[in-house]
Parts: C-alpha cells; sequence; structure tokens
C-alpha cells in the first residue's frame, strides 16, 4: 500500500466557521436533471458517517459531497456533522437550489438531513438517551408523499449494547404510528458478530445473542434494506481491508450502517455503497471521503 504523505495540509481544523467555499454548480445542475428523471414511485435515501477526523477533512468532504451529487438522493442523512461542515452546508447556493438543510445545532458533532426541496420537509429532533450527547433528526414530508418520517441517528459508540437498545426503543417510540417511516445512520453493531470478534480465538457471543437482535425486537415492521436486496453479502461499511488509510485497523471488517425501512410502507429495490474510491487529492495513498461508506437505497413507495 502506498506510503501517506508524513504532512497534512495546512488546514487549522479548529476554525470550524471558516469552511472554504464548495462550488458546486456542475455538480448540481446535473443532480437535479437525475432527480427529475427518476420515477415518482422512488424515493432515494443516502445515510452516510461522514467522519469528523481533520485528515483532508475539507478535500474530503469537497468529495464525499460531488460523489452525494452524482447520486441525486431525494434525502441524504449525514452522520458526524461537525459546525463548520454544516455551515458550509448551509451557506452552499447550489445545495441549497436543490435541498433543504435540517436547522438542528450540531455540536459538537451531531446529524444532519439534506432533503430535496420539493419534498417540503418539515424537521424535528429529539434528544436520545446517551452518555455522548446522541439525539435523532426527523423530517416528515409535506409534498409528494404527505406524513412519510424519515429519522436518522448515531446510536452510541464503543461498548454500549444496553444504551444502544434504548435508543432505538426511543427511535421506534418517536415513529410510533406511521405507515411510512424509516430510520437509518451508524447504529454501531454488525449482524454477524461482535465487534473485536476477529481478535479472539473465538466469538464474543454466539449468533443467537448477537446485538443485531435488538432490531427484531424494538423495530418488527423493520426491513433492513441491505439484507432485503444483497442476503448473501456482507456490505461492510467500515472496512479495514477496502479502507485502510481511514480505518486504520485492516481485520475490522463491519456493516455499522443501516437503513431500515417500514414493510408496510415501502419495498427495497437497490442498496450499494459509496466512497468506495480515493478521493482525487490523495489517490496515490488511498484515502476515501470517510472511514464509512455510504449507503445508498432506491425504495417503491407502497400506497
Amino acid at each position: 500500500m502506498p506510503r501517506r504523505p508524513a504532512a497534512r495540509p495546512s488546514i487549522d481544523f479548529k476554525k470550524l466557521n471558516e469552511w472554504p467555499r464548495l462550488e458546486l454548480m456542475v455538480e448540481a445542475e446535473a443532480a437535479y436533471h437525475t432527480m427529475q428523471a427518476r420515477p415518482e414511485s422512488t424515493l432515494r435515501v443516502l445515510s452516510w458517517n461522514v467522519w469528523f477526523d481533520d485528515l483532508y477533512a475539507h478535500q474530503r468532504q469537497r468529495a464525499l459531497l460531488k460523489e452525494l451529487l452524482q447520486a441525486a438522493p431525494d434525502v441524504a442523512c449525514l452522520q458526524e456533522v461537525l459546525p463548520g461542515f454544516a455551515a458550509g452546508l448551509r451557506q452552499c447556493p447550489e445545495l441549497l437550489s436543490l435541498y433543504d438543510v435540517s436547522p438542528q445545532d450540531v455540536k459538537p458533532y451531531g446529524v444532519l438531513l439534506l432533503v430535496r426541496r420539493e419534498l417540503g420537509a418539515m424537521f424535528s429532533d429529539s434528544w436520545l438517551t446517551s452518555h455522548m450527547a446522541r439525539r435523532l433528526v426527523s423530517a416528515e414530508l409535506r409534498g409528494r408523499w404527505p406524513g412519510l418520517l424519515i429519522t436518522s441517528v448515531h446510536l452510541e459508540s464503543l461498548n454500549h449494547r444496553q444504551v444502544r437498545k434504548q435508543q432505538l426503543a426511543d427511535a421506534a417510540e418517536w415513529m410510533h404510528g406511521r405507515s411510512h417511516s424509516i430510520l437509518c445512520g451508524d447504529f454501531n453493531f454488525d449482524d454477524t458478530k461482535t465487534w473485536g470478534d476477529w481478535k479472539l480465538p473465538e466469538p464474543a457471543h454466539p449468533a443467537q445473542d448477537l446485538e443485531n437482535h435488538v432490531l427484531l425486537e424494538e423495530l418488527p415492521g423493520h426491513l433492513d434494506c441491505w439484507r432485503e436486496v444483497h442476503p448473501q453479502e456482507p456490505g461492510y461499511t467500515f472496512d479495514g481491508h477496502a479502507n485502510p488509510v481511514n480505518c486504520r485497523d485492516p481485520e475490522e471488517r463491519m456493516r455499522y450502517d443501516r437503513v431500515m425501512a417500514s414493510v408496510a410502507g415501502f419495498m427495497p429495490k437497490a442498496v450499494t455503497l459509496l466512497g468506495t474510491e480515493a478521493i482525487e487529492e490523495a489517490r496515490d495513498w488511498g484515502l476515501r471521503p470517510s472511514d464509512h461508506f455510504g449507503v445508498l437505497v432506491d425504495l417503491e413507495v407502497l400506497h
């Protein structure tokens, strides 16, 4: 693997309100035409943990947004958004011509939503049970699909299984009674193994005791879109083998990121990963836009 440069660019990332001008006119125009050509029964949703690390931060985020616009999702749910990045999004006229941006504070870092303007999003948020100041952010649509609710979360990190369970219960209560609801984000657990299993002689938990079973307990009416479309593929969204510069541990290969859609409201049609290629400014040493890959889902909206 090519070695990373010894020095980083001269960016003082602590100046969070000095995000550079994004300049995305060409990409935004192409995204507009992609959206207009999409069937009216299809909702495209992107969930992406954008990584708050300062390593080539501006270059990574610009590359991430260009890839986002190439995919042209109707809704983009971003996690680990820093205040400066949020300010850059909210001051970018090209993005604002396409998307409404959730107004919630993201300090010290948080969740942010971009919603296609003609969908008429009404944003809301709620604090979650958390030791890490985590909360959920929602967009209720009032345009094409009135009442459709999309909620994004970044569940508790590290060894906090019971906290994550409560957070999913909080999210389920938040979405209660909605026939068309989506919960997406960084869930911080995998569906086939426990974090650190690759370092152990045998798995920390047997298959019947994996944390992933909490989804059946707390979200029994929702489908895991990746598994519905790709039942046999691992779908790693945090992949130290494919993304070694960002992830650093080559043996950590986990599907932390999910898009969960209500059975009554949606049929998953296609799911793919974004951010799997190195950014232009660091192509020789393999830096990706984030330490997570984005999850892009096409859903047929059922009536």
